[in-house]
């Protein structure tokens, strides 16, 4: 292996593969996200301690991918983990499966659609711009969640 760094970097900016599925390939690293929290749910993992290093194994895995195929690459979904991460932050866990289907589904709508804020990050040409459209589309989410949550605690 003649650059083990750069390797590293592409298999997070990858997500460990996620990201070379010919379609979709941003769902398909919503998806790992998702699952992954699912899984990790209901365990002692601190959700709260993952979510900070994705946010920065993001950061390294966009510049990592921005640095090896240009701009905004398809093949990088480390940005799109982090964003699906986010929105399954706020789903309380009694919501279960459906919450993070959710989760995911929201985000996904913010990620593609790319309304404002979300819009002001994706033009920024840097791998900070890469990673910040996806983290506010998953705040987004999180908010929708949450209205969502109140709504149903008032009903």
């Amino acid at each position: 292996m003649k650059n083990p760094e750069l390797f590293a970097g592409t298999a997070v900016a990858t997500v460990f593969g996620a990201g070379y599925i010919p379609v979709a390939p941003g769902t398909a690293g919503s998806l790992v996200s998702a699952g992954l929290f699912l899984a990790l749910q209901q365990t002692t993992v601190n959700i709260w301690v993952l979510c900070a290093c994705f946010l920065v194994l993001g950061y390294w895995g966009c510049r990592a991918g921005r640095n090896k195929w240009g701009e905004d690459p398809s093949k990088v979904v480390i940005d799109e983990f982090v964003g699906c991460w986010i929105s399954c932050m706020a789903v309380p866990s009694s919501w279960g499966i459906a919450g993070i289907a959710s989760a995911f589904v929201l985000f996904r709508i913010f990620d593609i659609l790319k309304p404002w804020p979300v819009s002001v990050f994706d033009r920024m040409k840097s791998a900070a711009g890469i990673l910040l459209d996806d983290i506010v589309a998953g705040i987004m989410a999180v908010l929708v969640i949450l209205l969502g949550s109140m709504i149903h605690g008032a009903l």
